[in-house]
């Protein structure tokens, strides 16, 4: 394999893994593409209100879960003097669920020994809304469950025969079959079999249970979800329950009556909210508050943060020093892919060759027009001490030196004129980088000796152009949203200049140069 086949295999590699991970994040996660971008998130409180009468209280509540990569931000608990734990995977196993493997259902468990008196908990959490289009979270283990076994009663069993039998004989699949369960419960007259089976089931998710248990009888993954319809604030929100269930290992969702548009699932089985011993005149009260919030904060709690191939890729993990750093560092790679098209395409001359990048994030503790300013007088200076030492015929490394001593003293000189004028100047001329108009200088007078003033002043001046462009484009805030929320772009920019380190054809600035040959052919 030549050497221009295997940098193209190598930079179409870069660019898919790149725009892959890119695409993955915007479409799955809808990671917003600008830093402007708002959603709206929801503030969840469950309010809970007892009297304790001198004896163990122990409350257990169901809270919001971490169910397919949800994450819940900034969750508290009040929870006066009472003892607090939180339980991970308590879902129920009677419901065909593993509780330990799945880790559904998330149970809030607030006890003390000898309360009285009036007590209050509370639960506060922000969540992301669900919609139609939201995945459900994975089922596990399929369930064993055989329901003629359970049902003692004989005319339940019959009931049951009939049905199923039925019901098997008119469907072809898994899909078929779930399918002719949830339109025969649901079923505004349903047939005597189901009206049989419904009997002695609880009211309000009577038909709820039948579909799971049928469904799970057929080994076909099911459970009751549990949760609120987020519609806009609400003091009191009402507890929704519907259907999740996964024929042919595609999740769907069955809402009774009415379809939600928008969702949240607080816990999963046909268990009360809140089940409480000790406590007496026990009230409930779920409110809903919409938030907005910046996009990358949605995003994250939608599950980005645990996803398994981009959750690495994510610098908002790193301590916030050291993501302040990764803010500028992720930066330069864009200044030097626009340096890499100016000289491989434009034909643009600058001194070094990253040197023009590293002017550029200089200016950004000085701004634009202040760095070309100290930049044009401090080489100007330099330049004038450079060729007056060269008089003095030093080596190289002690010429070195005294430069940059004299472009310190420039600095500090520059520095206590601008304070004294009252401009802010001298507060970011500090940091402004002295190796690096250090080594410019020298590579400036360089060029003046060993060709012309012409040849030094033209790529002085293309140094400057080039600092000035990279400046513009690595201080830009979209650019510098891009690269630290999508550090997979890297690998864009890599391929890019990979293929442009193969363009060996005629720059702009040669064909302007050789126009009038171009003419005369």
């Amino acid at each position: 394999m030549n050497s221009s086949a295997h940098t193209r295999i190598l930079a179409l590699l870069c660019l898919t893994i790149g725009l892959g991970i890119f695409v993955y994040k915007t479409s799955s996660f809808q990671t917003p593409l600008t830093a402007e971008v708002q959603e709206t998130v929801w503030d969840i409180e469950l309010f809970i209100d007892f009297m304790a009468r001198d004896e163990p209280v122990r409350v257990e509540a169901f809270i919001p879960g971490t169910a397919g990569g949800r994450q819940i931000a900034q969750e508290q608990f009040y929870n006066g003097a009472f003892g607090h734990r939180v339980v991970e995977g308590a879902a129920l196993t009677e419901d065909g669920e593993v509780a330990p493997q799945n880790r559904l259902n998330r149970k809030s468990i607030w006890t003390y020994r000898y309360p009285n008196d009036r007590k209050i908990l509370r639960y506060q959490g922000r969540i992301t809304a669900q919609d139609g289009e939201t995945p459900i979270a994975p089922f596990g283990k399929k369930a064993q469950a055989n329901l003629l076994a359970r049902i003692a009663d004989d005319v339940k069993r019959q009931a049951f025969l009939v049905w199923s039998s039925d019901l098997q004989r008119q469907s072809a699949d898994a899909d078929s079959f779930a399918a002719l369960v949830v339109e025969q419960i649901f079923s505004e007259q349903p047939s005597d079999e189901v009206l049989t089976l419904l009997k002695d089931l609880p009211p309000s998710t009577a038909r709820l249970v039948l579909a799971r248990n049928v469904l799970i009888s057929q080994k076909i993954p099911a459970r009751i979800a549990n949760g609120v319809v987020l519609t806009g604030p609400m003091r009191q929100a009402q507890v929704q329950h519907w259907l999740e269930y996964a024929p042919d290992g595609v999740g769907l969702r069955y809402f009774p009556g009415e379809a939600l548009d928008r969702f949240f699932a607080i816990w999963f089985g046909e268990k009360p909210l809140i089940q409480a011993d000790g406590a007496y005149e026990l009230s409930a009260q779920i409110s809903l508050s919409p938030v907005v919030v910046s996009g990358e904060i949605a995003a994250a709690m939608s599950g980005l943060a645990t996803a398994p191939l981009v959750s690495w890729l994510r610098f908002d993990r790193l301590p916030l020093t050291t993501q302040l750093v990764y803010g500028v560092l992720v930066t330069i790679p864009v200044g030097i892919t626009l340096l890499v098209f100016l000289r491989q395409f434009i034909g643009v001359q600058t001194l070094g060759t990253f040197m023009p990048v590293l002017i550029g994030i200089a200016f950004r503790e000085t701004a634009l027009w202040n760095g070309i300013f100290l930049f044009s007088l401090l080489v100007g200076l330099g330049l004038a001490a450079r060729f007056y030492l060269e008089r003095l015929k030093l080596l190289l490394v002690p010429r070195l030196a005294v430069i940059l001593i004299f472009v310190v003293i420039c600095m500090a000189a520059i520095s206590l004129a601008a304070a004294g004028s009252g401009q802010n100047i001298g507060l970011s001329i500090s940091l402004f980088p002295m190796v690096i108009m250090t080594m410019t200088i020298e590579r400036m007078s360089i060029v003046w000796e060993e060709y012309s003033a012409w040849d030094a002043i033209k790529q002085g001046m293309g140094s400057l152009i080039v600092a000035a462009l990279s400046y513009l484009v690595m201080s830009n805030n979209q650019v510098e949203y891009l690269m630290f929320h999508f550090p997979e772009l890297l690998f864009v920019l890599m391929g890019l200049c990979l293929l442009m380190g193969k363009y060996t054809g005629l720059r702009l600035s040669e064909l302007i140069r050789f126009r009038a040959l171009a003419k005369r052919s």
